[in-house]
């Protein structure tokens, strides 16, 4: 689960930055520079490490209070 939660924060974080130069973004919310740079070969390993924790999850079907509580 900790892996799942900092692999897709930390991925999220520098995909946000790229966004948000779209034109159309930039003008209207203005733009976002990530505080993390991480190397792209640790970028690939926590998105490889965060798509397999999730399915290690769904094929489990584990129910975690912080992943699973918003429709309970």
């Amino acid at each position: 689960m900790l892996l799942l939660v900092i692999g897709v924060g930390l991925n999220l974080l520098q995909l946000i930055e790229p966004i948000s130069r779209a034109p159309a973004i930039a003008e209207s919310l203005g733009t976002f520079t990530s505080p993390i740079r991480l190397p792209p070969w640790l970028n690939i390993t926590l998105a490889l490490g965060a798509a397999l924790a999730s399915t290690e999850r769904t094929l489990r079907l584990r129910y975690h209070w912080l992943l699973d509580g918003g429709g309970h």
